[in-house]
């Protein structure tokens, strides 16, 4: 063989193996993306399910806030009176 012949060997070889490294690649590419595609979809799922929760405790901390700073602004009117 001449040296032509080892350039076009060595050529073809490298071909394939950068074939089958791609192949293997874009097979990995696809595995990874269903697998982020079921992540997305199991927590989209169990946004769901809590949404009902955030909002109830959103109403009950904001009932808490606007009653407790309305009766702390009643004590402090009630104690500024008182002082004078």
């Amino acid at each position: 063989m001449d040296f032509y012949q080892w350039c076009v060997l060595v050529a073809v070889v490298t071909f394939v193996v950068l074939a089958v490294f791609a192949v293997r690649a874009l097979l990995q590419i696809t595995r990874t993306a269903e697998a982020v595609e079921y992540l997305a979809v199991a927590t989209a799922e169990n946004v769901e399910k809590t949404k009902s929760a955030f909002a109830l405790i959103d109403n009950v901390s904001s009932l808490l806030d606007s009653s407790f700073y309305k009766a702390m602004k009643l004590g402090i009117d009630f104690i500024r009176r008182y002082r004078r």
